[in-house]
């Protein structure tokens, strides 16, 4: 009997990823509603050598559970990665699934969901991209930003715009504003005027700042 292992050419699957890095999430876009790359980190975090790539198989029959535990299982690999860079906000490890189906790709999002406390509670973000992703741009609602060749995750430290991603749920922001809270108010070094009307918005609506 033929493994699952061996019909996935891991060569191919890592050119993949590696040119989605370049070509896509490196560049420039259109739709993404603002000037720059569609993710600013990542060329910085492969200049600093803090971009780690892994494989993970998943098998013919992949289950919620299954991709839960590797997306947790991601998150330790990541707090115990030897990290050549030195720059822990470079940090990003991303997380490729080269053997889910496109049909079982929505349960990477069920998944996304169901984990992301965890990872925010240890001041990281976790996104989820594949062929049927339909997260759409901070700036853009009409552009499904979150598009890949194949499915993966991909981890990193929250960073000052994340209050576009956790501004939605009160202990969400309440992590952010504990790391980025002295950058708004009276005296913002923060230029972009659209960030700091949401993270305004979170305040109001989860009662302002902490006494």
């Amino acid at each position: 009997m033929t493994s699952t292992a061996a019909l996935v050419d891991f060569a191919s699957a890592l050119e993949a990823v590696e040119e989605w890095l370049t070509e896509y999430i490196s560049a420039s876009h259109p739709e993404i509603g603002r000037t720059g790359p569609i993710c600013p980190f990542v060329a910085p975090s492969r200049k600093n050598r803090t971009m780690e790539i892994r494989m993970r198989l998943v098998g013919h029959a992949p289950t919620l559970e299954l991709l839960e535990e590797i997306a947790h299982s991601s998150l330790r690999e990541y707090e115990l990665t030897t990290w050549q860079g030195r720059n822990p906000m470079l940090r990003a490890m991303v997380v490729a699934l080269p053997d889910l189906r496109s049909e079982d790709t929505g349960l990477l999002d069920q998944v996304h969901a169901r984990v992301k406390d965890a990872f925010v509670a240890r001041g990281l973000m976790i996104g989820q991209f594949h062929e049927n992703c339909e997260v759409t741009a901070a700036r853009n609602p009409r552009f499904a930003v979150s598009k890949a060749p194949l499915p993966l995750f991909a981890i990193r430290a929250i960073a000052l715009h994340d209050v576009f991603f956790l501004s939605e749920r009160p202990h969400w922001f309440q992590h952010y504003r504990e790391r980025f809270g002295k950058f708004f108010g009276p005296g913002s070094t923060v230029m972009d005027s659209l960030l700091i009307a949401r993270y305004e918005e979170a305040e109001r609506a989860y009662g302002g700042p902490p006494p």
